[in-house]
């Protein structure tokens, strides 16, 4: 699969802040003087999408995965990457994602529920299914 999107390190200071590329080797250094200096560590999603606009003129639809950026949520005191125009609705049993669009004038609602107990994961579903084709 290919990744859509680049993903830095990002140390916030008073004043400043350093971008950092993934895989950096200094990234240990960078974590230690944050932790020393009451720096902030986060991620900056680096878009390389075409313009919005210009997207929803060729295509006509508007909110595709192709013209939506990448932001962190906070998920128990975890960063969980999610497309920009997605809203992350937490239930005391479930997480619910939530995703606005529009296609050719027609507006469109898109929710996927997550049991919190659930046994296994959506793709651990998914992959289940494809082994058990697979044997067939």
């Amino acid at each position: 699969m290919k990744l859509q999107q680049e993903c830095f390190d990002a140390y916030a200071f008073p004043g400043v802040i350093i971008t950092v590329p993934k895989g950096h080797p200094y990234i240990p250094e960078f974590d230690l003087v944050a932790k020393e200096f009451g720096g902030v560590k986060g991620r900056i999603w680096h878009r390389q999408v075409e313009d919005e606009c210009q997207h929803y003129l060729k295509t006509n639809i508007g909110g595709s995965y192709e013209t939506a950026g990448i932001v962190d949520t906070m998920l128990d005191n975890t960063p969980v990457p999610l497309f920009e125009d997605t809203e992350l609705i937490e239930q005391p049993d479930s997480i619910c994602l939530e995703r606005h669009m529009e296609i050719a004038g027609k507006r469109f609602v898109v929710r996927s529920v997550f049991l919190k107990a659930a046994a296994s994961t959506p793709t651990d579903k998914l992959l289940s299914l494809i082994d058990k084709e697979q044997e067939k």
